[in-house]
């Protein structure tokens, strides 16, 4: 049993320890994320939003490369965003990529960002370095992953 006055720092710890769960195990590293993705959050909850709203349907586009130019079409005045990747998992996959040369995803570290005064709650981020537009730069990689129609996942990632 706890004394009654350690039981407010070990709830304490076992708050911090539930709110860090899930982080990839590296809390210092999501911190410094959350810092880095702040100044971009308004991009990507904006594209995520219209991302949404197409939901990737290929259906309802004349061919592919209609699909391709209306999900993009946000991004064209975003100077600030050098690629842009949407990732439709499960029932009815598809993967589009902005440039069309953009590479493939790194698929390992990604770190668990929560955002408790943000609408998106939760995105994944990670600093990489991707062979863009004929050129290696330095990113930061900022993902947002939640269930779209029909049973499957939508990924919407943004490189800053």
């Amino acid at each position: 049993m706890v004394p009654s006055a350690r039981l407010p720092l070990v709830l304490a710890l076992a708050a911090l320890a539930a709110g860090t769960s899930g982080c990839d195990t590296r809390p210092s590293e999501a911190r410094r994320l959350r810092l880095d993705v702040a100044p971009f959050l308004e991009e990507l909850s904006r594209f995520d939003a219209w991302a949404r709203r197409l939901d990737l349907a290929e259906s309802a586009f004349r061919s592919r490369e209609a699909l391709v130019e209306a999900a993009f079409a946000p991004l064209r005045e975003h100077r600030r965003v050098t690629a842009a990747w949407l990732v439709r998992v499960g029932p009815g996959p598809t993967e589009l990529r902005h440039p069309a040369d953009a590479p493939a995803l790194p698929s390992e570290g990604w770190v668990r960002v929560v955002l408790p005064d943000h609408p998106l709650e939760e995105v994944h981020a990670q600093r990489a370095r991707l062979r863009l537009r004929g050129q290696e730069r330095e990113v930061l990689l900022v993902r947002r992953s939640r269930p779209a129609s029909g049973g499957a996942t939508l990924d919407v990632t943004m490189a800053f």
